[in-house]
């Protein structure tokens, strides 16, 4: 027997020991029959297992009690049980400090990868999971958000059942959510600093200078059409143009950069280090694709963008659907994620689509008390030479 596998055995143990602790608070069965662990189905493989534990982990935003809606699919007490219950309870908290109220909440589950181990008494599920949440306002009208995440989630056989004991995922809303619920400053600081650490993208190597634009022997005056920007951004915000290149886990810069484009914003020629263009080299697919720096990285394309493409201005308040804002999720002056501004809410407020996490139609504020925000102005038009 490996060490692995002794491994398993023991975490095995582990799980059905704090689930024979928690057996006394379960409801007992009409007839006089054995209590059963609230929820769990006993011929549930670890596909299945992870898809309800999603599934719960929506349910538990509307619950009274978040820890009960999450019981039956985590390890009673763990690190993971105490965490997503947190998250839970803070987004309806963040919802209640702008004046909305959660009403409903809904989970699709999408399972991209499932593999049980050798032994038999683990297994390690990847899924992507769309959350869509209905708000009621203080005006009684509601609005719809939605995000979209990857989780590669753990699971350990319980007896004849299988329970979550890890779940890895990178969610831009988590540190606030944690903050929203009462979580210890370090504990907010240290997942800020974890989603800017899953979200870096790495730079590829420099593609080739792209062909320069002709010429041109007359002025044009290209207009930005926010309506455009906006109906692509809502189109993507939960999926991903197949005809654009994709970067897992840091895709926003790029997203940003499509919207832009579908608003008409003028492209700029250049190497990859300089300007901002996308080229897809006469073809819809986008595995021989090039682009600029600035097309994909946030600071980068900040830095081609301000003065050029967009103005600084100082509060939300002011943007359009169309417009952009940068976040500094820990506030270490280095700028870390963009959103489109998809127009406003039924309340008012400002509400943003984006990649990474992918999101629909959400509240503009993502970030904690530790957050800085850039609004970044499209100007309305260009001068063309």
């Amino acid at each position: 027997m490996n060490r692995r596998h002794w491994a398993h055995i023991v975490a095995a143990a582990v799980v059905a020991a704090a689930f024979a602790a928690a057996a006394p608070a379960a409801a007992s069965t009409p007839g006089g029959d054995e209590p059963a662990a609230a929820g769990r189905v006993a011929t549930a493989g670890p596909a299945a297992t992870a898809t309800a534990y999603l599934q719960a982990r929506a349910a538990a935003i509307t619950a009274a009690d978040p820890a009960a809606a999450l019981a039956a699919w985590v390890v009673p007490g763990s690190v993971l049980a105490r965490t997503e219950a947190k998250v839970a309870a803070g987004t309806a908290l963040r919802g209640a400090s702008i004046g909305r109220t959660v009403e409903s909440a809904a989970c699709r589950v999408t399972v991209l990868d499932s593999q049980p181990a050798d032994d038999g008494v683990s297994a390690v599920v990847a899924a992507h999971a769309i959350t869509t949440l209905t708000w009621r306002g203080a005006n009684g009208k509601t609005d719809v958000e939605g995000s979209g995440v990857d989780h590669t989630m753990t699971l350990a056989r319980s007896g004849d059942a299988w329970v979550v004991t890890a779940d890895a995922y990178a969610d831009v809303l988590k540190a606030a959510c944690l903050e929203a619920a009462g979580a210890s400053r370090a504990r907010v600081r240290t997942t800020a600093h974890a989603v800017e650490r899953a979200t870096t993208l790495r730079l590829p190597h420099a593609a080739p200078r792209r062909a320069a634009v002709s010429g041109r022997r007359y002025t044009d005056i290209l207009k930005y059409d926010r309506a455009g920007a906006q109906a692509y951004a809502d189109t993507y915000a939960l999926s991903y143009n197949p005809t654009f290149a994709r970067f897992a886990g840091a895709d926003c810069a790029n997203f940003a950069s499509q919207c832009a484009r579908a608003g008409g914003m003028p492209q700029a020629s250049g190497a990859t280090t300089s300007g901002w263009w996308y080229d897809k080299r006469g073809s819809s697919s986008p595995a021989d694709d090039t682009y600029s720096l600035s097309w994909i990285n946030v600071t980068k394309q900040i830095g081609y963008w301000n003065t050029r493409r967009t103005d600084w201005v100082t509060s939300a308040g002011v943007l359009s659907r169309g417009d952009f804002i940068y976040y500094d999720w820990s506030g270490d002056g280095v700028w870390d994620h963009v959103a489109v501004v998809a127009g406003t809410n039924s309340a008012g407020q400002k509400m943003i689509d984006a990649h990474t996490t992918d999101l629909y139609h959400t509240y503009w504020k993502l970030g904690s008390s530790s957050t800085k925000y850039k609004y970044a102005k499209v100007r309305p038009q260009w001068v063309i030479v």
